[in-house]
């Protein structure tokens, strides 16, 4: 399998969470992880019948996630306005009023590179 194949056959779960929650605002770890399921199990929730959907979960002990990270609260607003101009589909994560973190509908990977591209993994 030669490497485009294999990242076309990959599907890939992507999470954006934000990085200032951590740096700024303080949550603890345990909340981000929390965020982030909350976030990853709405969306396969939102989209379960989703044939992508479908396929990525038969597969669930090798499930692949990536998970990014935006500044801000716009720059999460931003990217989720890039995601809808695409046509992917996504769930924007509300806790506390605000928007936290965003899950992506597994699917191939190389689709979303022009999206996310930009965006570097969560530290």
């Amino acid at each position: 399998m030669t490497e485009s194949t294999e990242e076309m056959g990959t599907r890939v779960m992507y999470l954006i969470l934000r990085k200032d929650l951590q740096t700024y605002l303080k949550w603890p770890i345990g909340a981000l992880c929390t965020q982030v399921a909350h976030a990853a199990t709405a969306c396969l929730w939102t989209y379960k019948d989703d044939p992508e959907v479908v396929k990525y979960m038969e597969d669930m002990d090798h499930m692949h996630k990536i998970t990014l990270q935006v500044e801000d609260e716009d720059m999460l607003k931003a990217v989720a306005g890039k995601l809808d101009a695409a046509n992917v589909q996504h769930k924007v994560w509300i806790e506390d009023d605000m928007p936290v973190c965003i899950a992506i509908k597994p699917q191939p990977r190389s689709p979303l590179k022009e999206v996310l591209g930009h965006l570097k993994l969560y530290k």
